[in-house]
């Protein structure tokens, strides 16, 4: 038999409910990327890793452009760290902020969606 699991009335929100803000990259065509700018984003990612607020990233190989998932405290600090970001900064990408909600055990599979839950 495995490990209990507790149950979902003694787990903490922070278990219950993990949020991710997501920066969609948007490639522009007529700004070619350069090897020097490309090493930069490498760097800030490399930057926001060692800082624990990059969760994963990555191109999107369906169209141009990448997605970048963070782990922060709040949208408008996801926003600072896309508009910090190269690729937005010397007008080689366009970006999209999400929040997204992860479905989970901890959750049950059912993120809270009620309004004024997610500031």
């Amino acid at each position: 038999m495995g490990p209990a699991m507790p149950d979902a009335d003694h787990r903490s929100s922070a278990d219950q409910e993990a949020k991710y803000y997501l920066i969609f990259l948007h490639s522009i065509p007529e700004r070619p990327l350069s090897r020097e700018v490309v090493d930069l984003h490498a760097a800030h990612l490399a930057e926001l890793d060692d800082g624990g607020k990059l969760v994963m990233a990555g191109p999107l190989l369906e169209r141009a452009g990448g997605l970048i998932v963070l782990r922060t405290g709040s949208a408008a600090e996801a926003m600072a760290i896309a508009e910090e970001d190269p690729m937005v900064r010397g007008a080689y990408q366009t970006y999209e902020l999400g929040t997204w909600l992860m479905s989970n055990r901890q959750n049950d599979y059912r993120p809270n969606l009620a309004p004024g839950s997610h500031p």
